[in-house]
């Protein structure tokens, strides 16, 4: 997806992300006020999700309303991982600093 296509409040987040080895995002909608916050990624392996879902789990990042979640629509496509939020401010706040965790945790090499 091209930055320019993309929901300002969404672009930090899947930035960091993508940051992640293995881990690309492929979609993505803020919800707009209405409806939750949603990242749709793939992941190359198995092995490539802790290092992502550690950031998203209330223990690391302090939040609660985050999950991750296997994904395919009703026409059976492909699976695809979605990140799940909350509404809003509190949802823009939270993947801002989701976003900040993974950042500064690329920087040091965690």
């Amino acid at each position: 997806m091209a930055t320019n296509q993309m929901d300002q409040e969404c672009m930090s987040l899947c930035k960091a992300m993508n940051l992640i080895p293995g881990i690309k995002t492929v979609e993505s909608c803020c919800g707009h006020g209405e409806w939750p916050f949603k990242i749709w990624f793939i992941a190359d392996t198995l092995e490539s999700l802790p290092p992502l879902l550690y950031w998203f789990d209330p223990c690391h990042c302090g939040l609660r309303e985050w999950a991750a979640t296997v994904y395919t629509d009703c026409a059976m496509s492909p699976v695809v991982f979605r990140i799940t939020g909350p509404v809003g401010t509190e949802a823009y706040d939270g993947a801002e600093k989701i976003a900040h965790l993974i950042n500064d945790a690329s920087i040091v090499g965690v």
